[in-house]
């Protein structure tokens, strides 16, 4: 095989002469001069079939009538040479008889004949034809290798990018897990003690105590959607929701905070927007809590306030304005489009005041662009800033919604329920089963998946909390083995997944496991009620 050469085209193709008569190879070496090329000359078959396995040659220029193996013979040796078939071969010839020998010719694969004596212009052009289909070839050849070369570095690069997703995503899953295992534990058991009737000073540790928990969820939170988005992996939904719904639970919720800091918190939409509309309810609550959030964060004194209006009204569809207006510090003009980066804020002094990640603003921005909006912003420091958006939505053929029931904090006891609880960390046990306690259900404790899946079939339980992550089995092999067991117990007896990972796509393969549903730590009491009821009437 050739030796390839990347830098074919800086190189002259070479012609192989075949003539066992040295006056004719002079001839031809003659009349070829001036021609672009590098010349090459034997006087036997061997010769040439020797010549052309040791080099590649872009033409063979072959004399049939030679002694001991004509050119016929010649070109079959080599053809055998698999590096040889589009070898590019002209026969030359003094025969009379031409069509025969075209004929035998073709059949070894000649391109073209020459007869002699030779015409010096016909037989240049036909030479120089057939190098620049060689170098056409060569040069097809050259940007085809350099194609395969780049495809198996974009193969190559997209391998190491999908490996580096996954190192990324298993350290988030397990730094999630980490984190918010023992945020379970502080949150539960702040929770405990406000309910233990605390003194007016504990009242405030406490409140100090549950709020820099929230922070810390909040920041995991951050990140790992952050994480999620910019990978591409979060989808959007599409179902009824009434907007005017969304507007005033994120007005109820925030109200408090702006109250504190004596903010005015205000709303608006406008008229013609539907009341029911569909859309993903829980991203566009999630934009506008993060925007009217910031403008009371970094306003001290005025107000906040929300607006929607309707840009377009369509058959089927709506756009509408949404606009977060604010009385705040406001953002200098070179630092606007700054506050989008993730991880970065309009200032060192700003981070250092009013503390933050610097997530938020970027995760909003990419959840307006990847539902097809812009999210911008403009203001003046000292007179306040507003960021505004447009989004399209469909118009749903529903008038109104069921109203939400609320949820109901007065819990009824749970006498009788018996729950298996898998959890390997000892204060999350104890944190649940003070949980449990409370409701009246009879708890028990295996410290792992071997244990849990011991205890199963020793004894009968009404559902089961499954850790997923313990030592010696996991909560999803111990789950797998009790769906394996014989019997309607084994193959109906609810299993709730408990959990820290973030990643939809590791919670939707939850029931591939045999698991009936999830709770995310960390939970509160209310959350863990309402998943168990929702699973034992």
């Amino acid at each position: 095989m050739f030796a390839n050469n990347t830098k074919m085209s800086a190189v002259k193709p070479k012609i192989l002469i075949v003539d066992d008569n040295r006056s004719n190879i002079a001839l031809v070496e003659a009349l070829l001069r001036g021609v672009d090329t590098e010349l090459v000359s034997v006087t036997t078959g061997l010769e040439a079939i020797r010549e052309t396995q040791r080099q590649e040659f872009a033409l063979v220029l072959m004399d049939i009538s030679m002694p001991g193996m004509d050119g016929f013979e010649t070109v079959e040796g080599i053809r055998h040479n698999q590096e040889n078939q589009l070898l590019n071969v002209i026969y030359m010839t003094a025969y009379d008889d031409e069509v025969n020998l075209q004929i035998r010719g073709m059949r070894t694969g000649a391109v073209d004949f020459i007869s002699k004596p030779i015409n010096r212009e016909l037989f240049v052009g036909k030479v120089n034809i057939f190098l620049n289909l060689y170098r056409q070839r060569k040069s097809l050849e050259q940007e085809i290798s350099k194609r395969i070369l780049m495809e198996e570095e974009l193969i190559r690069a997209r391998e190491q990018a999908e490996e580096a997703a996954r190192a990324k995503q298993q350290f988030l899953s397990v730094m999630s897990h980490e984190i918010r295992t023992p945020l379970n534990a502080i949150i539960n058991t702040t929770h405990f003690l406000l309910e233990g009737d605390p003194r007016k000073d504990q009242m405030n540790d406490l409140g100090t105590l549950r709020f820099s928990a929230d922070s810390l969820v909040q920041l995991v939170n951050q990140i790992l959607e952050y994480s999620k988005i910019d990978a591409g992996k979060i989808e959007f939904e599409s179902a009824d929701f009434e907007l005017r719904q969304v507007v005033k639970w994120i007005c109820q919720s925030l109200e408090p905070e702006a109250a504190l800091k004596g903010l005015r918190l205000e709303s608006h939409i406008g008229e013609g927007i539907p009341v029911v509309i569909k859309g993903d309810c829980q991203r566009v609550s999630q934009i506008l809590m993060n925007l009217v959030g910031n403008a009371i964060k970094f306003t001290e004194k005025g107000k906040v306030s929300l607006s929607i209006e309707v840009i377009q009204d369509m058959a089927d569809s709506v756009e509408l304005a949404f606009r977060v207006v604010d009385t705040g510090i406001g953002i200098p003009h070179d630092q606007q489009e700054k506050i989008f980066e993730s991880f970065t804020q309009g200032s060192a002094k700003i981070t250092h005041e009013y503390g933050g990640t610097g997530l938020g603003l970027a995760i909003t921005r990419m959840l307006v662009e990847r539902q097809g909006g812009h999210l911008e912003v403009k203001s003046r420091p000292g007179h306040g800033s507003t960021f505004s958006f447009a989004l399209p939505f469909v118009k749903s053929r529903k008038r109104h919604l069921r109203s939400l029931k609320p949820v109901n904090k007065d819990f009824r006891s749970l006498k009788g329920l018996k729950v298996l609880v898998a959890e390997d960390n000892v204060i999350n046990q104890k944190i649940v089963l003070k949980i449990l306690n409370k409701w009246d259900a009879y708890p028990d404790i295996a410290e792992n998946g071997k244990v849990a899946l011991q205890k199963i079939r020793k004894n009968h339980y009404n559902l089961v909390l499954m850790d997923l992550h313990m030592p010696e089995m996991s909560g999803y092999a111990a789950t797998v083995a009790v769906r394996k067991l014989k019997g309607d117990y084994y193959r109906d007896l609810p299993i709730i997944a408990v959990t820290a990972t973030a990643f939809a796509e590791d919670r939707n393969k939850f029931a591939s496991f045999g698991m009936n549903g999830y709770i995310i730590k960390p939970f509160t009491p209310p959350e863990l009620y309402s998943k168990i009821t929702h699973f034992v009437k």
